[in-house]
């Protein structure tokens, strides 16, 4: 209810804690571009503006380890640097591929601080709870294309996530794993290993082994009837769906003599 509020030349972000003596502090912008967190109880009879005014925000301490921006200037410099120098080692991942620091944020530090400030990020949270996560992942980093999440959500929003069709739904395996309390890498394993649908989320040890049904070309079929169509032990077949090999194009011993 105080967002928004103006007193002075200082308008209202967001509630910033409090000090030594809990004395409850929020964040200000002032109208010359400067933040400043100040005490309730000051504003208006003692406090309208960030005490700088006139002078452009300050960031040239926010390097420094005793800085609470520290965190946020580490940001700042990784992002640029997996964009931006083809020496780091995530660069294939970003600019590699095309990934790119807009030429408002890769130009200013500044613009990037105003942006985080008023989208939410937090001197007092770990990079657990907020780190910066583009929405779209072949989309490069602005600010319509970024938002401060933590860190389970931003796992989610990765490349190498495998999305699949369960009961009509577009999910993605691990969040299937954990809407099941199945282990993700039993999960993810025996989708590698053909299995579908229900299978994915069937209890451990369920059927006996000689029941069980696997993809393979299409058809779902035992252990048993596989070795039969390839010609070869049941032991190889286990083998080749361990390795998740089981489609491939694989010729066996007999085949080549």
């Amino acid at each position: 209810m105080f967002v928004g509020i103006r007193i002075g030349k200082l308008i209202a972000i967001r509630k910033w804690g409090r000090n030594k003596s809990s004395n409850q502090r929020w964040l200000f912008r002032c109208d010359c571009g400067n933040y400043t967190p100040v005490m309730v109880g000051s504003l208006g009879r003692y406090t309208t503006d960030c005490g700088h005014c006139g002078v452009c925000v300050n960031d040239r301490g926010d390097y420094k380890k005793n800085s609470p921006y520290c965190s946020l200037h580490n940001i700042w410099t990784k992002m640029r640097q997996r964009c931006n120098n083809p020496n780091n080692g995530d660069y294939h991942n970003y600019g590699g591929r095309g990934i790119e620091v807009c030429n408002k944020w890769n130009n200013s530090y500044s613009e990037f601080k105003k942006w985080a400030l008023d989208n939410d990020w937090r001197p007092n949270r770990t990079q657990k709870d907020q780190s910066i996560d583009r929405i779209d992942v072949d989309g490069c980093y602005c600010p319509e294309n970024c938002r401060w999440v933590d860190s389970k959500t931003q796992n989610r929003n990765r490349r190498d996530n495998v999305w699949i069709d369960f009961h009509g739904e577009k999910i993605v395996l691990a969040d299937l794993a954990e809407k099941y309390g199945i282990k993700q890498y039993i999960i993810g394993r025996r989708y590698k290993q053909g299995y579908r649908e229900d299978d994915l989320i069937l209890p451990p040890n369920t059927l006996p082994r000689r029941f069980k049904k696997y993809n393979f070309k299409n058809e779902m079929l035992t252990v048993e009837e596989i070795s039969l169509k390839l010609n070869i032990n049941e032991h190889a077949v286990r083998s080749r769906i361990y390795k998740g090999t089981l489609n491939k194009n694989k010729k066996t011993k007999k085949e080549t003599q």
